[in-house]
């Protein structure tokens, strides 16, 4: 039987003042706390049965929200601050509570007003602005264009997101699509903006020291505020932030906010596991392990090239490595699927984590020794042998041909990754070593390894030259220049102590590899300008190197390759120049040890091999003795 027409027109009214009243509650959550997805947090929130106290209620079995690991700290002063304890207590006993229980306030962390707020303006859902410290950020008509943006996210996920998945695709798309939703001071936009950023970095799309509008546009969205909450995705903001301005020769604002990234690692708990049986194996705990390891990935080569102290340490890690999965049609609230036996967006993470804690191992005990200590050759061939044991255990679809084009770049990263560290464990070790026989051995094999780094990135790079982005390009410079330092190096150095060690050398394969070194480095101009500039650094060495017939097989000036248009700048004639007038990656600092260089061949670089931030910064090379002090 039909309600009477006064009854429907109460029911009605009532829902309609019920459904402003969720609106209203729903806007005021999100404007207190922008990071908070309501709709995740309601699905995982349980509503108790009737009759059940709802103080702590959680039925068993059920999994933990994402925000019980999550914190924040930014309440005013004599507000009441909530139960998280932000100390990253993950669930112990037969709950999976990460922190003091489980309640609804426990998923809107920060749930608290600040001063200069007023809960009477909610947010406005529309498409997001862009605030900068001087006003409106105008940026380009690129913003607006879809055709564009989807460009650029594609090629973060296929070029970047593959070695570094700091992302979890099919989460990120999802919020790409209702981005217009969003409020307009929603951190994922910081993200989303980044990701943008590092797309068009790895499509060519800014050079020289030219700020990216997009990544003006994700530090618009960062602040200090930031810092007052612990969440996943502020980290993940820190990261790709850190890594992408590593990437564009500003290391030092990088290297802080990878440590930024790293101290919010550690307030999460991502170095540890929670206790078996007590956790649903959900892919969202699986992300928080991935993350933790691209933390300890990025640490470990960060701090290798800089000649800084490693913060990670194996010693407080419990984190399992992630599996090879593939999630693509996983959503973080799935079950774990099975892993696979090929190629997957995690394969390359995985390869890299187990690298990165050799490479530590081999950075603490040789590499950053202080010179006095005498080093046992004993020692070096263990650790070279775990670099080849590392190799050899690799999933065959590390070496197979048929692979998917996608892989072909992550893949390869890593095993130059490995050569540059057998490079490193190398030349450190003829450092130390006390006896000239033992040093002699060592500088042997460094060489032939800065041989073999050379002739497998030339030969990839002539294989696959249509694989070569700006993201992989870089690394392929990177590797190819500091291989061939320690080549073109060894002729800077006195007489009787070049001729000793070159004689047991071939003297064509090092010319030869030289000159391949070169030729690829002229190519990969094109894909990225620190090419031309590595060039003209080795021509310098050359030109103040000892006379050896190597300068009449592959010397060559800057003109012969057409460097007009890249930003370097004439030698300055001042001889008394001091090293520290410009500063140079700490990493190649150190390979002109006991050489005679006038310290004038990386002048008047703009951008890499020279660091493009406006202050000098002091680096610590690898011997613990500053960059900036002088050598006797």
């Amino acid at each position: 039987m039909p309600f009477p027409l006064d009854q429907r027109l109460i029911i009605s009214r009532n829902l309609d003042r019920l459904e402003r009243r969720c609106a209203s509650l729903t806007a005021l959550i999100q404007y207190l706390n922008p990071d908070l997805d309501v709709e995740d947090a309601v699905r995982t929130c349980l509503i108790p049965p009737e009759g059940v106290p709802t103080r702590g209620y959680r039925s068993r079995g059920s999994p933990a929200s994402v925000d019980e690991f999550e914190w924040s700290e930014a309440s005013p002063a004599g507000a009441r601050k909530t139960t998280l304890d932000g100390m990253a207590s993950l669930p112990t006993e037969n709950t999976e509570a990460g922190f003091l229980g489980s309640s609804i306030l426990k998923t809107v962390p920060g749930l608290h007003l600040e001063q200069s707020r007023s809960t009477s303006n909610p947010p406005d859902r529309t498409s997001p602005t862009i605030p900068t410290q001087s006003g409106a950020l105008f940026l380009s008509a690129d913003l607006t264009n879809s055709a564009v943006l989807d460009v650029l996210v594609d090629a973060y996920f296929t070029c970047y997101n593959t070695s570094y998945p700091i992302l979890h695709e099919r989460t990120f798309r999802r919020k790409y699509q209702d981005r217009r939703l969003l409020p307009s001071r929603h951190s994922w936009h910081a993200i989303f903006y980044i990701v943008l950023a590092i797309g068009n970095w790895i499509r060519g799309g800014t050079s020289g020291s030219k700020q990216c509008i997009y990544y003006s546009a994700a530090r618009s969205y960062m602040s200090m505020q930031m810092l007052e909450s612990g969440t996943l995705l502020t980290m993940q903001v820190f990261l790709l932030a850190g890594n992408y301005l590593q990437k564009r020769d500003r290391p030092n604002t990088g290297y802080n906010f990878i440590g930024i990234a790293y101290r919010m690692a550690l307030g999460l708990g991502l170095h540890r596991e929670a206790p078996a049986g007590t956790q649903r194996d959900s892919l969202y705990h699986e992300q928080r392990r991935v993350l933790w390891w691209i933390v300890y990935c990025l640490d470990s080569g960060f701090s290798i090239t800089t000649g800084r102290p490693i913060m990670c340490s194996d010693g407080f890690t419990e984190t399992r490595l992630p599996r090879n999965l593939d999630d693509s049609l996983c959503t973080l609230s799935s079950i774990v699927p099975a892993p696979k036996d090929c190629p997957t967006t995690y394969s390359a993470i995985i390869a890299q984590a187990r690298l990165a804690s050799i490479g530590n191992t081999i950075y603490r005990s040789v590499a950053s020794a202080p010179r006095e200590m005498s080093l046992d050759l004993k020692t070096s061939r263990s650790l070279d042998h775990q670099l080849k044991a590392w190799k050899l255990s690799l999933p065959f679809y590390f070496t197979a041909r048929d692979v998917p084009d996608w892989f072909r770049g992550p893949r390869t990263i890593i095993i130059w990754k490995e050569q540059n560290l057998r490079m490193i464990l190398w030349w450190g070790s003829q450092r130390l070593c006390k006896s000239p026989l033992a040093a002699e051995d060592a500088q042997n094999m460094c060489h032939y390894t800065a041989i073999e780094t050379i002739q497998d990135i030339t030969t990839f790079c002539l294989d696959y030259p249509d694989t070569i982005h700006t993201g992989l390009g870089w690394y392929a410079i990177y590797f190819l220049f500091q291989a061939t330092v320690v080549l073109s190096s060894h002729y800077l150095k006195l007489p009787q102590i070049s001729e000793r060690s070159f004689n047991a050398m071939d003297n064509e394969l090092w010319t030869l590899s030289i000159s391949r070194a070169r030729d690829c480095l002229a190519n990969l101009r094109v894909v990225h300008e620190a090419a031309a500039r590595c060039l003209a650094v080795l021509d310098r060495i050359q030109d103040q190197s000892q006379p050896t017939t190597l300068a009449t097989s592959v010397g060559r000036t800057i003109a012969d390759f057409n460097l007009d248009n890249t930003q370097v700048q004439p030698i300055s004639e001042n001889v008394g120049l001091h090293p520290t007038s410009f500063e140079i990656d700490p990493a190649l600092q150190v390979l002109f040890q006991d050489t005679s260089w006038n310290h004038d061949i990386f002048e008047g670089l703009q951008g890499f091999p020279i660091i493009d931030e406006p202050e000098v910064f002091d680096y610590m090379l690898p011997n613990g003795m500053p960059a900036n002090t002088p050598r006797e």
